[in-house]
């Protein structure tokens, strides 16, 4: 991420890579955005609606596990509870759409399609995500649930 990177920053590389996966779609190909991608923001960008399909998974923890780890890689504790405003935010928006979308509905250079997902409701088939609690997990554990998840989506096809 470049230094002062916002959520108007964040549509745009969205959509980027949104464009990446159409060009995936095109050779039949899948692809994998890892990544602060809110759900909303996601739906959002112009060009999604051009994905065939979209799954999301939403690896969470708790404020006081990310704050742990978060200080063991070196971050500033003064951010500590942005980050943890921000998560809570995002795990909160995952499970509801009508959660705060203020956060994420910014003015931007990329015309935003805010209405796709507005009107959805906790529970709508099409606001589904995984949610992977890493509490617990060491980061190979995470990543094999991640692999797993992955793979459930792909069968389901």
């Amino acid at each position: 991420m470049p230094e002062g990177a916002d959520t108007a920053w964040r549509h745009e590389a969205i959509e980027h890579w949104i464009h990446r996966a159409l060009q995936a779609q095109a050779q039949g190909a899948h692809m994998l955005l890892c990544g602060q991608v809110p759900m909303g923001e996601l739906l959002a960008a112009p060009s999604a609606d051009r994905l065939q399909r979209i799954a999301v998974c939403l690896l969470h923890c708790s404020p006081d596990v990310r704050s742990a780890r978060l200080l063991r890689r070196g971050e500033d504790p003064a951010s500590i509870v942005h980050h943890a405003r921000f998560g809570e935010w995002f795990r909160a928006h995952t499970l509801d759409p009508a959660h705060a979308p203020e956060v994420v509905q910014v003015p931007s250079s990329v015309p935003m399609q805010w209405a796709r997902w507005t009107r959805r409701r906790p529970g709508d088939p099409q606001w589904d995500a995984e949610i992977i609690d890493t509490d617990l997990l060491t980061p190979a554990q995470s990543a094999r649930l991640v692999e797993e998840w992955v793979r459930r989506e792909l069968s389901s096809r």
